[in-house]
């Protein structure tokens, strides 16, 4: 699809959805072996495409210290909290060994040999709050990245530029976010998973993701969690059509006719949270955006979170709706296009997550605000409204001065694209070089090597079943999934129908935009065994891509390190087997979301040893020789 100028909604629907959460790919991963890229590089060797891409990967902000220092004063929060290693890793945050000062280096690692030893990790240097903030400031904690006040990056603690000390903010350091926070972990040579938290300590490992990261955790960290309003999950109470302050921006693109019945206080997400709402002072916004971060509720038995760990909602509907956070590594097999699949270009997906997902003060932009009102009418307006008086009433946007003075805080290359195209829906769009080297360096990370204790016949038989039609007794997985993991997965979207049978017993229609070409309303399922399903698209369809609205097809790699699966994480287990093995009992139900199991039902018994040989086998593929070479 070329990248033109788009005045109606489907470039905008295209658009948005590339924000859900860097999803196109499937399943989280284990570390991986240190790659090409990931070694160091001669002093005297010119920095390639791929070596530039790793420094964007791990450092580049694009200005979002910014938003995170002023807007969200998420280090201000970790200050005031006390925040400790021990306490970032538990929140399954990563360190990275080789950025830190000789020293301080030193101290983890006696710290981890301690551990190693019976001790506490309270009772080690772990403990200690002002370690952490020295780990930040020399760039130790993977994708949170210090500058100082006049807006250089700092050197890494181990660099020879580094002059020693702690994070300033008095003197004007900031603190901003990366790629790497949700898409990279470490080795765990110093300290591995489930030691001292989540989180891991040493070499760092690129393109996989962060296990088990609490990014809710630590955005209610923050000291003003309501800066990032349009993300969370909001109370739904704006009585008036949409439109909004737009003016010609919307002419033609939003429905016409009667006023619409108000929202009268509906909330889309997970659990029984009653949404953030409208009225009340600023301290009950706050206390409930950090309930809704950090707050759990029950299901099946079990306690669950409204923002799960290892997830990440980057989708500016004002709908709870985080979904499972996809590895970041061969991104040339990958469509692109998130969960919802759509979009085409992997540089535009990437330029909407830093002009939006990291830094949502674009919305307030004359085009952001349009791109809200085409994507989500009514609701984007409502959005809108109560993002810009939660940023005038925390200080963000100070008393008498206009918003387009202090935000967005963003740096783009081109702030000229039309509302809606894919290459910048909110008007805005990076600097194309560093995009460029960013896919350089993504197409090219290494899928994690598969375990240590497959089963080789196993393997074989569950190969077999994978790529064996139905009829002729087999799982007939080939159908829809690629048969070789060396191959790209297709960018066809499956329609929800047909991943949730259950979807269209009860839906709950929120907005009307059938006059808008492509688009279908913006509608929550409320009934079947899993309504929240589909809550990531409730605001969005994939009627562009090949499908109605629906999800696009993971890549299938390195999935012996994930333990949830689904775009929302609705099958869990204790492992990798036990949440694969889930995934596929047919004992989950006709109208459970991705109901294709093996075997196909229960009419005729189980077959529990061909399912286990199937696991295996899901849990061998990565990337490397031909499938069919194995």
């Amino acid at each position: 699809m070329s990248v033109i100028s788009m005045h109606t909604g489907r470039g905008a629907a295209m658009a948005l959805c590339a924000l859900l959460a860097l999803t196109a790919c499937g399943g989280d991963s284990g570390s991986g072996g240190e790659t090409t890229a990931n070694a160091p590089q001669q002093r005297d060797a010119a920095p390639t495409a791929v070596d530039r891409g790793r420094e964007i990967f791990r450092f580049e902000t694009f200005g979002n210290q910014g938003f995170w220092t002023s807007a969200m004063r998420l280090p201000q929060g970790i200050e005031d909290s006390g925040m400790t290693p021990l306490r970032a890793l538990e929140m399954g945050l990563n360190i990275n060994t080789a950025a830190l000062a000789p020293q301080q280096a030193e101290a983890l690692r006696n710290a981890a040999a301690r551990i190693e030893a019976g001790a506490d990790p309270a009772d080690t240097v772990l403990a200690e709050p002002t370690r952490l903030n020295a780990w930040l400031n020399q760039g130790a904690v993977i994708g949170l990245v210090p500058f100082r006040a006049d807006g250089e990056r700092k050197p890494l603690g181990s660099s020879d530029g580094f002059t020693g000390g702690g994070l300033n903010l008095a003197a004007g350091d900031r603190l901003g976010v990366s790629c790497a926070l949700c898409h990279a972990s470490t080795e765990g040579d110093v300290l591995a998973p489930g030691v001292a938290g989540a989180g891991s300590a040493g070499q760092p490992v690129d393109g996989v993701i962060a296990r088990d990261l609490d990014v809710g955790a630590l955005f209610a960290t923050a000291n003003n969690p309501l800066a990032y309003l349009p993300l969370l999950q909001l109370r739904l109470d704006q009585p008036d059509a949409g439109g909004g302050d737009q003016g010609g921006l919307l002419d033609g693109l939003l429905p016409s006719g009667p006023e619409p019945e108000p929202y009268d206080g509906v909330t889309v997400g997970r659990g029984d949270f009653a949404g953030i709402p409208a009225d009340g002072t600023l301290e009950e916004a706050t206390a409930a955006a950090r309930e809704y971060l950090t707050g759990t509720y029950q299901q099946d038995g079990e306690t669950r979170r409204y923002y799960p760990l290892t997830s990440f909602d980057g989708t500016p509907d004002g709908l709870g709706n985080a979904s499972i956070t996809p590895p970041f590594f061969r991104t040339d097999l990958a469509a692109p296009g998130s969960h919802a699949g759509i979009f085409e270009q992997v540089d535009d997906f990437n330029n909407l997550d830093y002009t939006v997902a990291m830094e949502p003060t674009s919305l307030l932009t004359e085009s952001g605000r349009a791109f809200l009102s085409v994507v989500a009418g009514r609701l984007g307006d409502e959005i809108a409204r109560r993002y810009k008086a939660v940023l005038r009433d925390t200080g963000v946007i100070p008393e008498g001065m206009a918003a387009t003075d202090v935000i967005p805080f963003v740096e783009v290359e081109r702030t000229d694209l039309p509302v809606g195209a894919p290459a910048g829906p909110v008007g805005r769009r990076v600097a194309q070089r560093k995009l460029d080297d960013l896919r350089a360096y993504t197409d090219q990370l290494p899928a994690p090597a598969a375990p240590d204790d497959l089963d080789a016949d196993q393997v074989a038989a569950g190969r077999a079943l994978f790529t064996t039609r139905r009829e002729d007794g087999g799982a007939g997985c080939a159908a829809c999934h690629t048969a070789d993991p060396n191959q790209p997965v297709s960018a066809e979207v499956v329609p929800i129908e047909t991943l949730y049978p259950a979807y269209n017993d009860e839906l709950l229609v929120l907005f009307e935009r059938s006059t808008v070409s492509d688009f279908s309303d913006v509608q929550d399922a409320r009934g079947g065994p899993a309504p929240a399903y589909d809550d990531s698209v409730v605001a969005l369809d994939a009627t562009l891509r090949g499908g109605r609205r629906g999800f696009a097809q993971p890549l299938l790699l390195a999935l012996d390190g994930k333990a949830r699966f689904l775009h929302d994480g609705s099958v869990r287990g204790s492992d990798a087997r036990d949440g694969l093995d889930r995934l596929l009992d047919p004992a989950r139900g006709e109208q459970a979301p991705h109901p294709f199991y093996f075997p196909e039902n229960l009419d005729q018994g189980d077959d529990a040893q061909g399912r286990a040989a199937l696991v295996e086998y899901l849990r061998s593929r990565t990337t490397g020789p031909s499938d069919e070479a194995l």
